[in-house]
């Protein structure tokens, strides 16, 4: 998996397939918005967290499970 930055958002890529995205706080919250369209239960799902970091993790846990239970597994160990 990679991030790939773009002018407003980094979005989480597999090969060439778009898992998800985190966007940088805007106004007065202060807080990372993240949305991810690859989940179980095939419907987006989307919060906000206090960091990047927490964001990113987000994204890529809801994949990871989303992998888990469709018992697939990521090519290469790089995931």
């Amino acid at each position: 998996m990679k991030w790939r930055q773009e002018t407003y958002r980094a979005v989480l890529q597999r090969g060439d397939v778009d898992i998800g995205a985190i966007y940088p706080p805007v106004g007065r919250g202060h807080l990372w918005r993240w949305r991810i369209w690859v989940t179980v239960s095939g419907h987006p799902s989307a919060g906000r967290e206090a960091n990047q970091a927490k964001a990113k993790s987000h994204v890529e846990g809801r994949f990871q499970a989303f992998l888990d239970a469709a018992q697939l597994a990521p090519m290469g160990g790089d995931a």
